[in-house]
């Protein structure tokens, strides 16, 4: 798309305001596009910057197969699916993070034989910030004796490695039903509600969603029951001093397929990329992208210029214009 009357500002917050095609638009520097609209500014990319900057859009660009996106709602096979779902796509894009792991998750999911299950396990997961691996799975906790025998019974093995299962027949499904039968996981904060939590371990656990039953609703989505699960780790750090600061307990939102750390293949953008970028005004990258001189007195300047080529206060709006595009880029990416 060709149109010379494309005009695009950033404030100081980085804050972009544009008018592209005679529409107006606005873009917080939170926005999971954000860097990406930046490059489509970069290049003048007009489409791609609509795109990106119109979540329901950028959503249905990125996913992929049998998924398809509707005035905000995921529909995959024709059926919508809860909007959680679009929430973690967000959140899988904003972190830069493959799409795949979800596609997956969401296959295993439609395995599950229980809607209840299927819609209860969202809000979950939701609830509890819980990480999805790279096959479709999600992680959770567990508290544990000592000898990593399950606290109720005390025959299951939950050492690291163990795989624990039950017929799903003998797992209670029904969620007002708080302590029942069945293989029970958790989020971070409802550890504290274990028996004997004090002496034991606590696991994490890796679960398949089609292996989940049911959500106890009175634990306000912190427990679940499950008919089997694959105990992939144990987790050392203090999970009290994370409740109390309100944190899940996880440090990414996707995990590899045996719950470590995930490894990202991909690499980072090179020198000859950022010089790529800069078209005629090939400098050397400190250079173009300096965001602060200094003056021979040693005073310390804003070294960024407006539209009319003159420098500019910190906090003063920027016309990004393909003569000081890249030094504004500086400023935002800090």
């Amino acid at each position: 798309m060709k149109n010379t009357n494309n005009a695009v500002t950033i404030s100081g917050s980085g804050k972009i305001s544009a008018v592209v095609c005679g529409k107006p638009y606005s873009v917080e520097n939170d926005h999971p596009n954000y860097d990406k609209i930046i490059d489509a500014i970069v290049n003048r990319d007009w489409d791609g910057f609509i795109h990106l900057t119109d979540i329901s859009s950028s959503v249905k660009q990125y996913i992929k197969g049998d998924l398809d996106i509707i005035d905000g709602i995921v529909y995959y096979q024709n059926e919508p699916i809860h909007n959680t779902l679009t929430d973690r796509i967000l959140d899988f894009m904003s972190d830069s993070l493959p799409f795949e792991p979800l596609v997956k998750f969401l296959e295993n999911l439609l395995e599950n034989p229980s809607k209840r299950a299927v819609d209860e396990l969202y809000t979950f997961l939701e609830v509890g910030e819980l990480p999805i691996t790279e096959d479709g799975c999600f992680l959770a906790f567990k508290n544990v004796r000592s000898d990593y025998k399950d606290i109720h019974s005390g025959t299951f093995d939950n050492s690291v490695g163990k795989v624990c299962e039950m017929p799903r027949n003998k797992v209670c499904d029904n969620k007002d039903m708080t302590c029942s039968d069945g293989l029970h996981f958790c989020s971070i904060s409802y550890l504290p509600s274990f028996n004997d939590s004090d002496g034991g371990k606590t696991m994490i656990l890796k679960i398949n969603p089609k292996d989940v039953v049911s959500i106890p609703a009175d634990y306000n989505n912190t427990k679940g029951r499950c008919c089997r699960y694959e105990v992939v780790g144990e987790y050392t750090e203090n999970w009290r001093e994370k409740i109390g600061r309100g944190e899940s307990g996880w440090d990414s939102p996707l995990y590899s397929s045996d719950g470590g750390e995930y490894e990202d293949d991909s690499e980072e953008d090179s020198d000859d990329d950022w010089n790529a970028c800069l078209g005629d005004h090939n400098k050397p990258y400190d250079q173009a992208y300096e965001e602060y001189g200094v003056k021979p007195s040693g005073q310390k300047f804003y070294n960024v210029r407006g539209s009319d080529g003159k420098f500019v206060r910190k906090e003063q709006e920027q016309v990004i214009t393909s003569a000081n595009i890249v030094k504004a880029l500086r400023k935002l990416f800090g």
